[in-house]
């Protein structure tokens, strides 16, 4: 089967390995799609990252065969699946920290989810596996992964119905955040970025005001909008400049979510005495949880209700053999989502959505 190696950003190979063999209570689904996260790209790029490394995680395929202990799914079911699994026992996860367990850390899929078959363990098929019933849905069930991610985010700020929120950046995940914020606080979101096409993008998910950083007055233009200042921001791009934006620009008793972050400023200076006398909440949300992910993929499975559809997002649809053309556009801001496929026949015989 063909799965990708990478070792280094200029050598990307596509390489013939084994399909995986399963047991009785694990389960092979072939790959439809696998989306390119923002922490892949890092990956890739990082030379302190050992390589190859395992990449792909945004991952929906089809059930090729069950082991016969498996009951939860069978042959032919389209899936939705995540990739980590916490251990439900240690600390972390009896304090609800499941992204700190060990466990979680060290499981993934076998052997990656840009590969064209996939090994699905009996504690994923177990806890990570979600029947998409609608085909129509496949496309934006790729997304259970990066909205869980979000939710979670959010559930961590004391967020209230109708607050007013900053979100401070505008790639796939800020768009994300501004449309969740939007249906399910329905929130007065401001979006800031320098990138004037990603804040149209933004506008047309549901921002009520949009600030280009780089040439407006941000502090003029947003105090016009939440003149009592934000109740919350959140940062998708987390550098000197966003933080101190972000701390001067929500009220006192207000909460800041750094989603992100830094990507070269490991230690970044904070105004303690400002912290401290505005009682200011510092968040902090890596990966996502067992709840947020099922919440995520019954939100998608729903999007026209709950108008959450993210398939506006989906810049390309590319084969694998064209990853490096996925990561240059991806490295160059000028996509948002990057979906890799491996079979194009089996996406047209499933839906076709590739032209």
């Amino acid at each position: 089967m063909k799965s990708l190696f990478c070792y280094s950003k200029e050598d990307i190979r596509i390489e013939d390995v084994d399909i995986p063999e399963i047991g009785d209570s694990e389960a092979l689904i072939k790959t439809i799609f696998c989306g390119l996260c923002i922490t892949d790209v890092a990956k890739v790029i990082n030379p302190e990252v050992k390589k190859p490394t395992k990449l792909g995680h945004e991952v929906v395929g089809i059930v090729e065969k069950t082991g016969k202990g498996v009951s939860k799914i069978k042959k032919g079911d389209l899936l939705a699946i995540y990739h980590r699994i916490p251990c439900y026992s240690c600390n972390y996860c009896l304090h609800g920290n499941y992204s700190m367990c060990r466990h979680s850390r060290e499981t993934n899929l076998d052997p990656q989810g840009f590969s064209e078959y996939i090994r699905l363990t009996e504690e994923h098929v177990k806890y990570d596996t979600f029947i998409i019933k609608d085909k129509n849905n496949l496309k934006n069930a790729a997304f259970t992964e990066p909205v869980a991610c979000c939710i979670k985010a959010i559930g961590k700020m004391p967020l209230k119905r109708k607050d007013k929120v900053m979100v401070i950046g505008c790639g796939t995940m800020g768009i994300i955040f501004i449309r969740l914020l939007k249906a399910l606080y329905d929130a007065g979101v401001v979006a800031i970025d320098i990138n004037d096409a990603k804040l149209e993008i933004a506008r047309n998910f549901g921002a009520d005001l949009t600030v280009n950083s780089k040439i407006d007055n941000v502090r003029e233009k947003i105090l016009k909008f939440v003149p009592n200042r934000f109740d919350a921001a959140v940062l998708t791009f987390t550098i000197s400049e966003t933080v101190d934006l972000a701390m001067s620009s929500v009220r006192e008793g207000g909460s800041i979510q750094i989603f992100a972050g830094p990507l070269n400023e490991r230690k970044i200076a904070i105004d303690f005495e400002e912290l401290y006398k505005k009682e200011l909440t510092l968040f902090s949300s890596y990966s996502s949880d067992p709840e947020p992910n099922r919440r995520s993929f019954n939100l998608l499975m729903d999007s026209k209700r709950n108008k959450l559809d993210f398939t506006p997002l989906i810049s390309n649809i590319l084969p694998i053999e064209e990853f490096k053309k996925g990561l240059d556009l991806a490295l160059s801001q000028k996509s948002f989502k990057i979906l890799y496929y491996f079979d194009e026949k089996i996406v047209n015989s499933i839906i076709p959505i590739i032209h």
